[in-house]
């Protein structure tokens, strides 16, 4: 089974790069396949390369079809898990905060 617990730092970090550069590139992350062409603007972005990792392209399990690969690690690592999804609960949590504190600064300025 394809989870980003199971893959090594190096894996981690080209699910990071398609994560990052997929907006720019107009690649849509909300998918699990992703085409050779779409992977070789990653690896451009990445290290002015076009060549996909060994991983992605002679894993078999990984055949979609034919130019087509399965990474299901990159929505993965996109969705916030229940149990770690403090992250949006801080941000959300820390807005309110500072506007209460910029308005209390304007009353005492004014």
């Amino acid at each position: 089974m394809h989870i980003i617990a199971n893959l090594s730092k190096r894996q981690v970090a080209y699910v990071t790069a398609i994560t990052t550069y997929a907006p720019t590139l107009g690649i849509d992350t909300n998918k699990k396949e992703f085409s050779r062409a779409e992977l070789r603007q990653v690896s451009m972005s990445l290290k002015g390369k076009k060549w996909i990792p060994n991983w992605i392209t002679h894993d078999q399990s990984r055949r979609a079809s034919r130019g087509v690969f399965l990474i299901p690690e990159v929505m993965e690592s996109l969705a916030v898990s229940p149990g770690t999804g403090h992250e949006g609960d801080d941000l959300a949590d820390t807005a309110p905060m500072a506007d209460v504190a910029t308005e209390d600064m304007t009353l005492v300025e004014a």
